[in-house]
């Protein structure tokens, strides 16, 4: 299952770090990209715009 989040700082990304360490493949999107470079450093994609992030997702 390919999850989506939007929003990687205190709340979201310790929520998406739990569901990536669990197996969950994610795709994430944040207003800074930085945040998101350790969820794609462990595979996850990145979104452009959160409309491609609902389009990847299931």
């Amino acid at each position: 299952m390919k999850i989506g989040f939007i929003g990687l700082g205190n709340a979201g990304g310790k929520l998406a770090g739990s569901l990536q360490r669990h197996g969950y493949d994610l795709v994430v999107r944040d207003l800074d990209a930085t945040a998101a470079q350790p969820f794609l450093d462990g595979g996850a994609l990145w979104a452009d715009s959160p409309r491609e992030l609902a389009e990847q997702c299931e």
